[in-house]
């Protein structure tokens, strides 16, 4: 898959992230030091530079078939309140699923919402086998969002990442194809 779909869900459209989105992405990004704490290679701040970089990875990524990274919006404002996206491992028909969601949206069911459009292109277009995620232990209403899209615990995996100078424990959920009802 080089190219990357729209998905339309009831309030969102999940499309690729463009340049005219990286000032939404900033002012998301850098509304909280919450994001550098949870994502991988975000800092606080994160500099135009750093967000041109980050949309050039996701383009490559699109390109060569490795990841598929989805701007998410609001149907009504078109703006990008977030991102999600899936990190394939082809070779294991699996992926790795990673999502955030700007803060004035927290709590409204968007990212329920969005990993489900992103759970049905895994599993009926892509043919995965499995999806999972993982989260910090610090943040359970990821692990929360998790569940509500039908991912199941997996366990615990202590010392899995090492972030801003420590080894950081995770719980992973994961779903199934054969567990999966769109």
């Amino acid at each position: 898959m080089n190219d990357l779909p729209e998905l339309y869900t009831e309030r969102l459209i999940l499309n690729r992230p463009t340049l005219h989105d990286l000032e939404d992405f900033l002012f998301h990004i850098n509304s909280t030091e919450d994001y550098s704490k949870n994502l991988f290679n975000i800092s606080f701040p994160f500099s135009p530079e750093q967000a041109e970089k980050w949309l050039e990875r996701c383009d490559l990524g699109i390109d060569s078939g490795a990841s598929l990274r989805f701007a998410v919006r609001e149907k009504e404002a078109g703006k990008l309140i977030g991102t999600i996206g899936l990190h394939l491992n082809q070779e294991h028909q699996k992926a790795e699923l990673g999502y955030w969601l700007g803060k004035d949206f927290w709590g409204k069911g968007y990212l329920t919402e969005a990993l489900a459009a992103v759970l049905k292109l895994g599993f009926e277009e892509l043919n995965l086998n499995k999806i999972y995620a993982t989260h910090f232990l610090y943040n359970p209403g990821s692990g929360r969002v998790m569940q509500k899209a039908g991912l199941k615990f997996e366990g615990l995996q202590k010392q899995e990442y090492f972030q801003h100078g420590e080894f950081l424990d995770v719980h992973r959920y994961a779903l199934l194809k054969e567990d999966f009802t769109s």
